[in-house]
């Protein structure tokens, strides 16, 4: 194995080599652990979900704890993670074993992550909607990588950066189940109450809520709006940005970084759909359906889809909006929407299942703002703890570039 300070040109090939071991019938593979390219997160070197091979059927692949699970399918998004165990995956995924010699075993999803890897990749991909890229394309393909001590170094710095990253993560999970149960507690309990009332409920039962608090319909407290159903021949290159379900991100965001545009002129169409700063959209139909997000900054020109709903309070000096916020993506008002949706044929929460469905609140605003603030405060230390976890992902991306492609100058002088 070399170990001298000189960097060499290699093919990919060279130290990596694809494993083609398919599986037709994902229910009889010998393994309870499936990966498909929905459990892997952009230049996240771990896979931090899995699924089921009872849940999927269609051939799929075979790998071994080691191997490089590579989404050849947009693989732009560069999801790729190193197995920890056996298992199947998509077929829209490449089996990678790394090829020890040239190369330690653990540099080869660095130099897969890096801007080298990624322009390279990309003159040899095919495909415009969805980029695809073949072994047979990126084999071929040849990079300068630093000797094997200077790999080790290299490897050094990015295992303490990822282990920083893994305790974040966890602090981040830890977080988000605090957050959940405290919300819950909050949105049933209140604060520093000590004498409660039952009040009707769904099916003939009876909840125990504050004795101050309220039950009231959705219909009589809350306005639905529903947005413009927008016809692919409306979308364009450039112009004004569409909000649908993809834009509402799983942390309540919303991403306006990849949506469908409609023609810059056609600004007063659709006004009625205007998406405004504090506006609380919601996922109304499909399998995300429940999926809400408070708009926490000025989007500018952006209207909502059909797909999505915006909710506001009839009366706001009886509830607040980021209280109705809190309300709305609670795991108890969610379970009350997926019971009225699992007796339609169709998923799609309409004005009529709407209409429906009850909820309490504290009739004193005071209280609410109360609420808003203990759970305000908790979401800013999510805020903070994702915001450092993109800081030590920029800083591992740039180590590694920083340790390929300025060395690359160096070494063709």
């Amino acid at each position: 194995m070399p170990s001298n300070g000189s960097w060499q040109k290699v093919r990919f090939d060279q130290i990596c080599k694809n494993i083609s071991n398919r599986i037709d019938d994902p229910k009889q593979a010998d393994t309870d652990y499936y990966v498909g390219l929905e459990h892997l997160d952009s230049e996240d070197p771990k896979i931090l979900r899995h699924g089921s091979p009872q849940d999927v059927s269609k051939t799929k692949l075979l790998f071994k704890s080691g191997h490089i699970l590579f989404g050849k399918r947009n693989w732009y998004l560069r999801r790729l993670a190193v197995a920890k165990r056996d298992g199947i995956c998509s077929a829209h995924m490449l089996v990678l074993e790394p090829i020890e010699g040239k190369a330690i075993k653990e540099f080869v999803p660095l130099l897969m992550f890096s801007d080298d890897f990624f322009e390279k990749a990309l003159m040899v991909s095919a495909g415009s909607m969805s980029p695809t890229i073949k072994w047979k394309d990126i084999s071929p393909l040849e990079f300068l990588i630093p000797s094997i001590l200077e790999q080790e170094n290299i490897l050094s710095i990015t295992h303490k950066i990822d282990q920083s990253i893994s305790n974040t993560q966890k602090l981040i999970e830890k977080t988000k189940i605090y957050f959940t149960s405290r919300r819950e507690s909050l949105l049933t309990r209140g604060i520093g109450h000590t004498k409660f009332k039952k009040v009707p409920w769904y099916y003939g039962k009876t909840i125990e809520i504050p004795e101050e608090w309220a039950k009231a319909k959705c219909n009589d407290k809350i306005e639905l709006k529903h947005g413009h159903q927008f016809r692919s021949e409306d979308f364009v290159n450039d112009g004004l940005k569409v909000i649908k379900i993809e834009q509402i991100t799983k942390d309540g965001q919303i991403d306006l970084s990849n949506c469908d545009m409609i023609s810059s002129n056609r600004e007063k169409e659709f006004l009625d759909y205007l998406v405004k700063k504090d506006d609380i959209l919601m996922a109304i139909t499909g399998a995300t359906l429940g999926k809400t997000a408070h708009v926490k900054e000025d989007v500018g020109l952006a209207y909502q889809n059909y797909r999505v709903a915006n909710f506001y309070p009839k009366d706001q000096t009886e509830l607040s909006k980021k209280f109705l916020y809190y309300l709305l993506s609670s795991e108890i008002f969610l379970k009350k929407i997926y019971n009225l949706i699992n007796e339609s044929a169709q998923p799609n929460l309409g004005k009529a299942e709407f209409e429906n469905i009850r909820f309490v609140y504290p009739k004193n605003l005071k209280e609410q703002k109360q609420i808003i603030s203990i759970l305000s405060n908790i979401d800013e230390q999510m805020t903070q703890q994702q915001s450092h976890l993109s800081n030590l992902k920029i800083m591992r991306k740039s180590i590694i570039n920083s340790k390929l492609t300025k060395e690359e100058t160096i070494a063709t002088k």
